[in-house]
């Protein structure tokens, strides 16, 4: 019990080396690149955190088996990532967060990875209140059931959107935002998906799809800002 506390004090100290170097001496794989802020860790078995890794503020992290992130991926802050330790009963790599190079959550979604969640390089849950669900009852067995959920390299989550046990969003897709994506029989076409239950809506193509950068560095401000004038105020 002892040592659940002291780890869980090391993990809420400031982003520094040494910190990183003490989650070492409790049994993590952490790079020294590695930029972690203050954060809530419950009784999570093993963290393999790659070269310049950045976790921002104030994410829960609770209950996982394993936590991998690759290098450069990038979680934000206000993220909630649980996981059901039953399951980790019956199979020992359930309760997997697997982010590989590259991958990015903003801020403020929820990740139930009670099952696996897989991101593949670049890929992103962007905007906020995104649901990853990797568990879900089955009612004809009267038993809880987990699953894993695949985003694809360069693919999107949108804001407010939802993944379901099972689903799969393909390779330089977008989920948009509000749509639920549930599993399918067959190797699903990357493009748009849209709608609940979610659709393939179209193609996609452009400069994001295609990018080694991990995070879009331009910023674009389109019509006015500010207040509302008397002039250009409607009646």
């Amino acid at each position: 019990m002892m040592r659940l506390v002291l780890e869980a004090i090391v993990w809420m100290l400031p982003a520094n080396r040494m910190k990183n170097a003490l989650l070492r001496r409790f049994g993590h794989q952490v790079a020294d690149s590695a930029v972690i802020a203050p954060n809530v860790v419950l009784n999570v078995r093993r963290f393999e955190i790659g070269e310049d890794v950045r976790i921002g503020l104030l994410n829960v992290f609770r209950g996982l088996g394993l936590v991998r992130l690759g290098d450069h991926v990038i979680i934000n802050s206000w993220n909630w990532v649980s996981a059901s330790p039953q399951f980790q009963l019956v199979d020992p790599m359930a309760g997997t967060l697997d982010l590989r190079f590259g991958a990015g959550i903003t801020s403020r979604h929820y990740l139930d990875a009670s099952g696996t969640i897989i991101m593949d390089r670049h890929a992103r849950i962007g905007g906020g209140r995104a649901y990853v669900q990797t568990h879900e009852p089955d009612f004809e067995t009267n038993s809880q059931t987990a699953g894993r959920i695949f985003i694809g390299h360069h693919a999107l989550v949108s804001s407010c959107a939802v993944m379901l046990k099972g689903a799969h969003l393909p390779p330089r897709s977008i989920l948009a935002a509000n749509s639920t994506l549930l599993p399918t029989s067959s190797a699903p076409a990357p493009g748009l998906y849209a709608g609940s239950p979610a659709k393939w809506k179209r193609e996609l193509d452009g400069e994001y799809f295609r990018s080694p950068d991990h995070v879009m560095r331009e910023f674009v401000v389109e019509g006015e800002m500010g207040p509302l004038t008397v002039e250009n105020t409607s009646a």
